[in-house]
């Protein structure tokens, strides 16, 4: 679903507030308190003058919407935004930076920021399995984003890069990894937690992938071999395209990203890419992992500790 579709389909508040309903109880509302499927809806004017569409369990009396408890929950944009908000992601294969949101929806750049945190809340895989689990050929390979630091020395830049493992399965799934470092020791729990002992590895010629990955299941590209005799990379070209998109959306989209919110943003990536040929279902899908989500508070995201 696109933005015009969702213009046209969610043409008022209600129509979205429905709808939400229905993604969110699917068979019918029940209590966020007891689970009674008895319900009475309450439809009225606030302080402000917004309305307000309340439910009311009539088992317990608590008073609930459809936001409540979930990443929705304490937002005072309309649902109409959030689900512009969620198809513009959804469309965009780069990402889209909160400035960019901001401009899109008409509302402050904190509002933009907090929203597509909350989005990407969303965009996680439950419980996934292992890349490569019925056979298949995993690429692996290391990338380091950003870096710079003017009139400190290249030293001081290189210690700044963040550096990310991917893993990939050659048409199919993805998952990137933030990491302190490319040693052997960080590597191997992070590639075990992620591939399959059943998969076949594909990597390029770094020793530490030979000290972690089995021979018998390994194949090792030579980058200057293969240039030299195809005059392209084999082994690990998945995962390069990969990487060449991810430096993209940094490039073009966020322009800088911070150590402290990296996973969100490999999340976001991997989610998107692993949907790349479903871009029909993507926006039902994380409309629904939305509802189901829990709150995310400011406070939290921005970690605050007072």
């Amino acid at each position: 679903m696109n933005l015009h579709d969702v213009a046209k389909e969610f043409a008022t508040e209600d129509e979205a507030a429905e709808h939400l309903i229905k993604v969110r109880w699917p068979h019918g509302i029940r209590c966020v308190a007891c689970d009674s499927d008895r319900i009475s809806r309450i439809r009225s004017l606030g302080k402000t003058g917004k309305v307000r569409r309340v439910l009311e369990c009539l088992e317990c009396g608590w008073q609930f919407t459809a936001t409540s408890g979930t990443l929705f929950h304490d937002s005072h944009l309309p649902l109409r935004k959030w689900f512009m908000a969620i198809a513009l992601i959804c469309e965009a294969k780069k990402g889209l930076s909160a400035m960019q949101l901001s401009r899109h929806l008409g509302v402050q750049h904190k509002t933009a920021w907090y929203l597509n945190h909350r989005i990407r809340e969303a965009m996680q895989e439950t419980n996934p399995k292992p890349l490569g689990s019925e056979g298949q050929v995993v690429e692996i390979d290391e990338a380091f984003l950003g870096g710079k630091k003017r009139g400190k020395g290249l030293s001081a830049a290189r210690e700044a890069k963040i550096k990310v493992l991917g893993m990939v399965e050659r048409n199919g799934r993805i998952k990137l990894v933030a990491v302190p470092n490319t040693k052997t020791e960080t590597l191997r729990p992070a590639i075990q937690a992620h591939v399959s002992p059943n998969a076949q590895v594909a990597t390029d010629a770094a020793v530490a992938y030979t000290q972690i990955i089995p021979p018998e299941k390994h194949t090792v590209g030579v980058h200057k071999e293969e240039l030299a005799g195809r005059g392209t990379v084999r082994a690990t070209r998945t995962i390069d395209g990969a990487f060449s998109l991810l430096k993209r959306a940094l490039v073009g989209s966020f322009h800088r990203l911070e150590q402290d919110h990296i996973e969100a943003y490999l999340n976001e990536f991997c989610w998107r890419y692993d949907r790349r040929l479903q871009q029909k279902e993507m926006f039902g899908e994380l409309l629904a992992n939305v509802t189901k989500g829990k709150p995310l508070t400011y406070k939290r995201l921005t970690r605050e500790i007072f």
